[in-house]
């Protein structure tokens, strides 16, 4: 991870030393505005200290932003307000914003689950030699595995069950959606295949949809009702689950077996990681270079005597060169030069971006000429 000796970010930036953020959307009429891990609780939360601290304990895989979030955040940032690509940009990372804020809002409930259930947030899993195979949520305990696929719908939930699809209509617009009961089984099916493959014994696997959104109305096809044992809202979500724990009241997993397959789970997950530029075609020399201003955005910040001044406004940092270089290892790549570090946040000297690079907590490889430091972010 990032750091500087002289201290964290301004609160304008992505702080590297935090998981929250804020985004100046060039397309809406004001930042987007990030949420809080809804597991780190504060002295004014309703459950106690202690409660909160076995909880933190069961959570082997907490809810982060995903990297495709990161980097749509930091694509944004560095393309020019009217570029071609910034609408579906935007769109694009508002859709994974709800579905984060959604598992944000389910992870929070699950704080409140007692008992001995492992919990794992965005697991990718590799299925075969090509394919892998992501649960939005995964409940581990020794009698039972419970996948949870999160939504995040306002609306009215048309759960067609003559043609296997979710339709939301909202604002008088309909809208079709893959079946996340057919979701929630193919995961099922994979999940199984993955434990016979790793030679786990077999552990009966539940599956439910848990929406977040507390607007929506939801139906199905006459006759089908049956469905809605699968389907519940974050409200009744630790009920459901303690309904289904309760089928299974023989532990088939024993201490050291649980151990072994959460810290599985772990070692194996494979977070998707693409070239974001590659996704959406831009060219690396579209990206704008330079150090931006964390009070008004502008771009670039100048050098000067230690710290960084805008010349927009006068603000100065001594840090902002940090979000700029956060910045190039989620867009270009996680390895910088000191060649790269004059381009990329536009200063000419080079014993300055050594000392940029030297006042950074990052592993280096190489020779002093064509030394390669790591930048670093959390992925998982």
């Amino acid at each position: 991870m990032l750091t500087d000796k002289s201290g964290v970010l301004t609160d304008k930036y992505i702080q590297l030393t935090d998981k929250s953020a804020d985004l100046t959307d060039k397309n809406t009429n004001g930042p987007i505005k990030d949420m809080q891990n809804p597991f780190m609780q504060d002295s004014s939360a309703d459950m106690s200290k202690k409660a909160c601290k076995e909880s933190d304990e069961l959570i082997k895989k907490p809810c982060k932003k995903p990297i495709k979030m990161l980097k749509l955040e930091a694509l944004t940032r560095r393309l020019p307000e009217h570029h071609p690509k910034q609408y579906l940009i935007t769109s694009d990372y508002r859709k994974i914003r709800t579905g984060h804020k959604g598992e944000l809002a389910i992870g929070a409930e699950l704080a409140y689950l007692s008992g001995e259930f492992y919990t794992f947030h965005d697991l990718r899993l590799q299925h075969d030699a090509t394919r892998f195979f992501q649960l939005d949520l995964l409940l581990l305990s020794k009698n039972v595995m419970i996948i949870i696929e999160v939504k995040n719908f306002a609306g009215s939930l048309y759960f067609d069950r003559l043609y296997p699809q979710l339709i939301r209509t909202k604002d008088g617009q309909e809208q079709a959606y893959l079946d996340p009961l057919l979701q929630v089984n193919i995961q099922k099916s994979r999940l199984t295949d993955w434990m016979r493959l790793h030679k786990f014994p077999e552990i009966p696997i539940e599956t439910l949809i848990a929406n977040a959104n507390p607007n929506a109305i939801i139906k199905t096809t006459p006759g089908h009702t049956s469905i809605f044992n699968q389907i519940t809202g974050k409200e009744t979500l630790n009920a459901r689950i303690r309904t289904l724990e309760n089928k299974y009241p023989s532990h088939l997993l024993t201490q050291r077996q649980f151990n072994k397959l959460s810290n599985s789970f772990l070692q194996k997950n494979t977070p998707l990681n693409q070239n974001i530029l590659h996704v959406y075609q831009i060219p690396e020399t579209e990206l704008l270079k330079g150090v931006q201003c964390p009070e008004c955005m502008a771009l670039p910040m100048k050098r000067g005597r230690g710290k960084w001044i805008c010349p927009s406004c006068s603000h100065s940092s001594k840090n902002a060169h940090l979000q700029a270089l956060h910045d190039f290892a989620l867009l270009v790549r996680p390895t910088i030069t000191n060649k790269d570090v004059r381009s990329f946040l536009q200063i000419e000297s080079g014993t300055v971006a050594n000392r940029i690079l030297s006042g950074m907590n990052v592993d280096h490889y190489g020779s002093y000429k064509g030394r390669e430091y790591v930048l670093e972010w959390e992925v998982d």
